[in-house]
């Protein structure tokens, strides 16, 4: 074997260890074929367990259209008795039924559902939009877009920090917060759909700052129209690129948007193209083209629950997320680390924060921890990632107890996420004295159905305090 055939094995080897040591895409993988297995081990979809609750109301929209071929869901009066599917609708004053959900998610699940439909058109199985292989055509769209939306959480991160400390940021997001149960155990949820949509926005945000392409513009507005397609609220992620500034000053950051004035309005057009099938549901099934699905739901912006919000033994966020007072406390060292970020994620936590916990369900519904502030957690990696760089800078003394810690925060959200998935946490009425007469136990209490308190869902309905 001459030299150069030498020189190119050992340049092809290198190049396979280099991609071997490739941290964050190994974690990536095995986070992903984890929460794959626990999804598919709980088996919920053998028993219609996952289009249930909002997830219906989500889900509705492509049995309807696909199957159906009726989006006025008058079809429901001429299905069998013994149908297994749940289809919610609301009836208006003149018998139109309209769907409450968005179609962001639907529109998400689609190419997977599809699929669905065509090996059960191709097989003996039910073509009913709702039996087994339906429901497990949710969990597997979840799964992909939670590793999609981890891959673009790391490009992100990549611009910033090391591989090392990605895979390790990685770990903890999904293993030590809710996000994990919304993955595998209520895939049908918006959250893991928005998490991957956020991440997506990040990545092409710094990227059409960077380089504001036609290309860049188009994918960066797909990504907000599909954000504010799924949950309308969360159009308060635009704060970001205003905000934005990219090292410019206030004034040369305006002007330079003002050069870009035509991306900027295609941007606006390819978004608003996103919305139109929403638009169009809502001409057709109510005569407005825009309609509120929620009536008599509404903010109390004068009356919010942060506190509750944040740390209420119902669903204080820091108290079932304990992991994201670190997140947040990262913000002291991504100031440094990445200026340009620290005040665009400072304002949109601090709104979202405010907006989400002044709804008037601000526990929404039954849900385990603080459902809603899921999307973001792609966004509080950065902070998060600061400082876990500042703490592998440390001395051995200080690393110990830091990665002792997060051990134990990791394994205490796998360990309520099973006790959520039993009801031992309850979907609603936790109270100090159950959250610690169960806290890392399986155990049940005594009495435990009177330790409960349950919201008060009039009073709160009319924004008044319960207690």
């Amino acid at each position: 074997m001459n030299r150069r055939k030498i020189r190119n094995v050992y340049l092809s080897l290198t190049g396979r260890l280099k991609t071997f040591q490739n941290y964050s895409s190994v974690v990536i993988i095995i986070v992903v074929i984890i929460v794959l297995n626990e999804g598919i081990g709980y088996k919920r979809y053998n028993r219609n367990g996952i289009v249930v609750n909002d997830v219906v109301s989500y889900y509705a929209y492509l049995p309807a259209a696909v199957i159906y071929h009726d989006l006025s869901f008058q079809f429901k009066k001429d299905l069998p008795k013994d149908f297994e599917g749940r289809i919610w609708t609301r009836t208006l004053p003149d018998g139109r039924q309209v769907l409450k959900m968005s179609m962001g998610v639907a529109l998400l699940v689609l190419p997977f559902f599809l699929i669905a439909h065509l090996i059960s058109l191709l097989t003996s199985l039910p073509a009913d939009g709702y039996s087994t292989i339906y429901q497990f055509s949710v969990l597997i769209a979840a799964v992909f877009y939670l590793m999609a939306g981890l891959l673009f959480l790391r490009k992100v991160l990549l611009r910033f920090f090391n591989d090392r400390l990605i895979a390790i940021v990685i770990i903890a997001v999904v293993f030590g917060t809710n996000l994990f149960n919304y993955s595998a155990a209520e895939p049908g949820m918006s959250h893991v759909y928005s998490f991957f949509l956020f991440n997506g926005f990040l990545y092409f945000m710094l990227q059409w700052f960077e380089k504001p392409s036609w290309k860049s513009s188009f994918l960066f507005a797909i990504f907000a129209g599909l954000i504010t397609l799924i949950r309308p609220v969360n159009i308060l992620i635009l704060i970001l690129p205003v905000l934005y500034q990219n090292g410019k000053t206030f004034s040369e950051h305006i002007s330079w948007l003002w050069s870009q004035r035509m991306k900027i309005l295609f941007m606006a057009f390819i978004a608003f193209l996103v919305l139109l099938p929403q638009l169009i549901y809502w001409k057709y099934s109510t005569g407005s083209w825009v309609y509120y699905s929620y009536p008599g739901e509404r903010f109390y912006f004068n009356n919010p629950h942060v506190i509750d919000g944040l740390f209420s033994y119902r669903k204080g966020w820091f108290v079932y997320t304990p992991i994201m007072l670190f997140f947040v406390g990262g913000f002291y060292f991504l100031r440094k680390k990445i200026p340009e970020l620290f005040l665009p994620l400072l304002v949109f936590l601090i709104l979202d924060v405010y907006v989400i916990f002044s709804w008037w369900s601000w526990w929404y519904g039954g849900s385990f921890g603080a459902r809603p502030m899921i999307e973001s957690y792609g966004l509080l990696a950065l902070p998060f990632s600061a400082l876990v760089e500042k703490v592998m800078k440390q001395k051995i003394r200080i690393k110990i107890p830091a990665v002792v810690l997060l051990t134990f925060l990791i394994y205490l959200n796998l360990f309520q996420s099973a006790q959520y998935r039993i009801t031992m946490i309850h979907w609603a009425g936790m109270s100090k004295q159950v959250y610690w007469k169960i806290f890392l136990t399986r155990k049940w209490p005594e009495n435990y159905e009177k330790l409960l308190i349950l919201p008060d869902d009039d009073k709160a309905f009319r924004g008044e305090d319960e207690n």
